[in-house]
């Protein structure tokens, strides 16, 4: 698929993910997409790919589908004019000027050129101290320990470092999640890289990915990943329940907040418009929050 491309790149891997943090941290990036384990398995070859390339000494990451390429994100560190020459050989592949840049932080918002792009609000994601959700004191989380103790309560609930041998209990409690809440939902668009994170869950350090389930009475109930983004910030990417079990969403948001309390900040992105995923993340109280948008070249 790349082969068309008038500049040499290569499919993101597992392999690219020591190198990206780097870069990222470098760049002071913070936004939710910026934690190369989702890249990769954003990436779901032959239906939607992910190519790295070099040009002029940025980090260019691309998006093909079929015949189209988008780009994932500005070039890393940000150039002005890499942007415009990337742009220029992207286009004339698609055969218009319809390439968007699918994810624009408020750092590079600000550098693209008002009468080029047009700026679209994609999300706007929540950022947590873990330490503070770990401890869940005060009156502002009085309602979270209420839930968390009527979980404790009423289920033999045991949290654990993900193994190897609950993936596929795992890819089993995603399907039924699927079935009860993409029914509901049917735009939210994590089933294809939350498949993909078990599927290549081996492939990484754990300092990068980690995972994290629930059991109840035995049986896999829910699961979680995250890790790191900065040395003090860290991504939480993935974070599936069963929807049948009042209140192990929240238990298991919480345990997760505990085990990345080493980390100073945890980017827990957005909630996609959705009134119960809002309040869902509201109960955590977060610190800040982070504006990112979709940029749409202008026509001339």
């Amino acid at each position: 698929m790349a082969a068309d491309l008038p500049f040499e790149t290569e499919p993101i891997t597992p392999q690219h993910t020591g190198r990206l943090r780097r870069l990222f941290s470098e760049a002071g990036k913070q936004a939710w997409c910026y934690y190369a384990p989702f890249l990769c398995c954003f990436s779901l070859p032959p239906r939607r790919e992910v190519l790295v390339a070099e040009r002029d000494g940025a980090c260019c990451l691309l998006v093909r589908r079929e015949a189209h390429v988008d780009l994932m994100v500005p070039p890393v560190p940000f150039s002005g004019r890499v942007l415009n020459i990337l742009l220029k050989d992207v286009n004339a592949i698609n055969g218009d000027r319809s390439a968007r840049i699918l994810w624009v932080d408020e750092e590079d918002a600000r550098l693209l050129p008002a009468n080029q792009f047009e700026l679209r609000l994609k999300d706007t994601e929540y950022l947590y101290d873990p330490a503070r959700v770990a401890s869940a004191s005060g009156r502002p989380y009085r309602d979270l320990r209420k839930r968390l103790n009527r979980v404790r309560r009423e289920f033999d609930v045991c949290f654990r470092d993900l193994q190897a041998e609950d993936l596929l209990a795992c890819q089993h409690l995603l399907k039924h999640w699927r079935r009860r809440q993409g029914r509901k939902h049917p735009f939210l668009l994590d089933w294809g890289y939350t498949q993909a994170a078990l599927s290549r869950y081996e492939a990484w350090d754990r300092e990068d990915l980690r995972g994290w389930c629930v059991e109840i009475g035995g049986q896999v109930a829910a699961f979680a990943m995250g890790g790191r983004m900065q040395e003090k910030l860290a991504n939480f990417f993935i974070a599936k329940s069963d929807p049948d079990v009042r209140g192990l969403s929240e238990y298991l948001r919480w345990e997760v907040y505990r085990a990345l309390s080493d980390f100073s900040l945890v980017n827990d992105a957005g909630d996609l418009g959705l009134p119960g995923l809002k309040q869902h993340k509201q109960k955590f109280r977060p610190v800040a929050r982070l504006r990112v948008y979709t940029a749409e070249v202008l026509d001339s």
